[in-house]
């Protein structure tokens, strides 16, 4: 019987896991040859715990998966990519836990799936809204993040807007659980690129600099309101990209990606349990062009991964257990990210071709492949497969 995650350390993990096929990550210290612009990337690919959607050149909007779907379904499960009547004007999706949303050339943000914490529509009881419905009281839309319990816009004066859960006081001038239409954060101004949920918000300015509601650490204050506090997280080179989630990450110019908060696996730094409040740089890991919060592709065309992932010696998802990959590994090669996507047991990334490629699981059907496989082998696990959905 084979040990489980808790039995191994996490670099006895890596070796058990990887061995030669999915090697880790060993770098040299080396800045890319040309600086890396801030990535804006429209979000083209989302998916939530049960199904996925993707927003094709044409603007239609396209779902597979299972629940959710809107559109017709005889099961409620179809692992097929097909359009949704009457979408044609569509430029980017985002997925939370259980919900979605939808920007429209317009400017206007619409919202599906899961209303548990007034993500979609705060005036509507119901916990589930099964058709696309417009989040009243924000428009003039240019990015969006649908986080866990939390709806986020960002505005084309860069300004960044929070509608949702407030259980960690977000927003601090009020009590109140829920914030129950689309709120200003105060001290986000020019702001290019941000990522977020209930908890906080990481968001990047037009000078490359890298703002926060979470002040830990060295952070530098820079704006102190009753609605909340914004600090810089210093470096000394402009941030390109950045990403947030158990831990968080950002991308420099020259390559570079830092880490920090929750390690375990998490922040890429190899065999530590310690929580960092400051950035610590990624080790081995270099002339990066495009991250996420669990992956990163380099500029010769390396795919890399880390994090907890759900695996399996055997095709049999009930021998499955959680393990730890500490140090990014590599699974794929000769490939350049456009865009990377994860959610509950689910990964993937749009490449410069506009093709979609998924790992991990797909027992829900959200690869897109018109198929349900249940297992989590280490093999399908790692190994990315290229989905029926395509950009073009």
């Amino acid at each position: 019987m084979s040990l489980t995650s808790c039995d191994k350390s996490p670099i006895e993990q890596i070796k058990a896991v990887t061995e030669d096929k999915y090697p880790v990550a060993n770098m040299p210290d080396e800045p890319l040859d040309k600086p890396l612009e801030i990535l804006r990337e429209p979000k083209r690919l989302a998916m939530t715990t049960t199904w996925s959607a993707g927003v094709k050149d044409d603007g239609t909007l396209w779902t597979w998966g299972t629940d959710s779907l809107l559109r017709p379904a005889q099961t409620g499960q179809d692992p097929t990519p097909r359009p949704v009547e009457g979408i044609h004007d569509a430029v980017a999706v985002s997925g939370g836990g259980g919900h979605m949303l939808l920007l429209r050339k317009d400017g206007t943000v619409w919202g599906w799936g899961s209303n548990h914490d007034g993500e979609i529509d705060p005036s509507d009881k119901d916990t589930s809204i099964d058709e696309l419905r417009q989040i009243k009281g924000i428009d003039n839309v240019v990015d969006i993040v649908a986080g866990t319990g939390a709806s986020i816009f960002l505005t084309k004066t860069g300004e960044v807007y929070y509608q949702g859960k407030n259980e960690w006081h977000i927003l601090k001038n009020t009590d109140e659980k829920i914030i129950s239409k689309p709120t200003k954060i105060g001290g986000l101004e020019n702001i290019e690129k941000f990522d977020g949920n209930s908890g906080y918000i990481l968001a990047i300015n037009n000078q490359g600099k890298l703002l926060t509601t979470h002040c830990i650490g060295d952070a530098k204050v820079v704006s102190i309101s009753q609605q909340n506090t914004i600090c810089n997280i210093e470096f000394d080179k402009k941030v390109a990209d950045v990403a947030q989630g158990i831990a968080s990450f950002a991308l420099l110019e020259d390559g570079s990606v830092w880490s920090w908060g929750e390690t375990r696996g998490y922040a890429a730094q190899g065999n530590t349990s310690t929580r960092l409040d400051n950035p610590k740089k990624v080790p081995n890991l270099s002339k990066v062009i495009n991250i996420s919060d669990f992956s990163a592709n380099t500029s010769n065309g390396n795919v890399y991964i880390w994090g907890h992932y759900l695996i399996g010696e055997s095709p049999e998802p009930s021998e499955s257990s959680m393990k730890i990959i500490a140090s990014p590994i590599l699974i794929m090669k000769n490939t350049r990210v456009s865009f990377f996507v994860r959610n509950s047991y689910i990964s993937a990334f749009i490449n410069h071709k506009g093709e979609v490629w998924f790992w991990e699981g797909n027992r829900m059907g959200q690869r897109g492949t018109n198929a349900v496989i249940k297992t989590f082998h280490k093999d399908f696990v790692f190994t990315p497969e290229k989905s029926l959905f395509a950009l073009n």
